[in-house]
């Protein structure tokens, strides 16, 4: 049973004339008349019964009227389903952002495409830039938000913008003193950052924007999260450097953040994806976050 033969009935059966079905159809009368015959024959029973009068229907088509409206319904749902999943309108993705970027650019870009496609499901975590790559290739994840640059030779990635670094200082610190902090002045500083093995790119990045060709002190005191880092800063363990944005949401008492004077340093917010990744809904995301970026 082929749908345009149902499609043929249906039409038939909503005008009960053969020639008003044929011109709705734009196919000759003889051509439907054939289909429809060639549909009762392969059900064994008569569909329509055909008098000088019109067309009126059998019991039989009765019951398949209903039926057939079902069938095609559901096989044209099907049909747009499956254009809006090869165009990237439905289906899944999967997208972890980084503990620094849980809002700012990222949650903008995620609310962003929930607007716009929302027949797709989004699901996302929050981790590290390290192990979202090693996430990306092994297929765990299809996109992900991270502190570029990656340098991974199986994934690609694209900056979308750059952030600004901020001081974190003890509150009770000499430079806490100044409303904006110049980088000669951390010179010297005992530093708390996070491990390097984090995200080495984003580390040496960020290092680098802060101490120039001078490098980093030798020794630095390593805590695995932002949270742990403010707090040994709190406790008077050092200095350390945190992206503005997240500096508006992490607050500790005993810390305070102070921006840097012109040029300030700054850090790259990226997206990366596994190299080769052939999938729709993952262009239709990376398409409207550059859009996305470009505004913001």
């Amino acid at each position: 049973m082929e749908l345009r033969h149902l499609h043929y009935f249906v039409v038939v059966a909503e005008e009960l004339h053969f020639r008003r079905a044929a011109e709705r159809l734009h196919i000759a009368q003889p051509s439907v008349s054939q289909q429809v015959r060639r549909l009762e024959d392969e059900l064994g029973v008569k569909l329509l019964e055909r008098n000088r009068r019109g067309v009126t229907l059998t019991p039989a088509g009765t019951v398949l009227l209903d039926e057939a409206r079902a069938t095609l319904a559901q096989a044209a749902r099907a049909a747009d389903r499956a254009r809006a999943a090869g165009a990237g309108e439905r289906g899944r993705l999967r997208v972890n952002l980084t503990r620094s970027l849980p809002g700012g650019l990222a949650g903008a870009i995620v609310d962003a495409f929930r607007e716009r496609y929302p027949e797709v499901q989004l699901e996302l975590d929050v981790g590290q830039t390290s192990i979202h790559a090693e996430q990306l290739r092994r297929g765990a994840i299809d996109l992900a938000f991270v502190r570029p640059p990656l340098q991974d030779p199986e994934l690609e990635e694209v900056e979308l913008a750059r952030e600004p670094l901020v001081c974190v200082l003890p509150k009770s610190h000499r430079l806490a003193r100044q409303s904006l902090i110049r980088r000669e002045d951390v010179a010297g500083e005992p530093l708390v950052f996070f491990r390097r093995q984090h995200g080495p790119g984003a580390w040496d990045d960020m290092l680098a924007g802060v101490y120039g060709e001078a490098g980093p002190p030798e020794h630095i005191r390593t805590e695995p999260e932002e949270e742990r880092i403010v707090s040994a800063v709190a406790g008077g363990a050092g200095i350390s450097f945190i992206m503005l944005e997240r500096s508006r949401r992490l607050k500790a008492p005993g810390a305070v953040y102070r921006r840097f004077a012109p040029p300030e340093p700054t850090v790259g917010i990226g997206l990366a994806w596994r190299r080769g990744t052939a999938l729709p809904v993952v262009d239709r995301f990376r398409e409207l976050a550059l859009d996305v970026a470009g505004r913001a």
